[in-house]
């Protein structure tokens, strides 16, 4: 098995909480055929591991969802920061005309 990608997190415990993902290489079997590579991903805690295995179809399929959540979830985060920026500065020229008027309504 060969570790490609190790992910380390703390819990809201403050635990740490540990994935990985790991790699079989293609081989041929006992009868001359090629075997199909495999992909192992594993999540461990102080208590517990966990191991799930996926074939590469499946791990293609991961990966197109991966790509799509994180594209939608990129556009999701642009579209709702340019509501901030636009609310931000709707509030910044409420307040600065209410300072204005205060200021002109002392004038009189």
């Amino acid at each position: 098995m060969k570790r490609v990608l190790r992910l380390v997190h703390f819990d809201k415990n403050k635990k740490l909480k540990t994935l990985e993902l790991g790699f079989d290489d293609s081989t041929l079997n006992s009868k001359g055929y090629a075997e199909e590579g495999t992909l192992l991903i594993s999540i461990q805690s102080e208590e517990q591991k966990a191991f799930f295995q996926l074939s590469t179809a499946e791990a293609a399929l991961l990966k197109d969802r991966l790509d799509f959540v994180i594209a939608l979830l990129s556009k999701q985060y642009i579209d709702t920061e340019e509501r901030a920026v636009k609310n931000r500065s709707k509030q910044n020229k409420e307040k600065t005309d209410e300072i204005e008027e205060e200021l002109e309504g002392e004038e009189e």
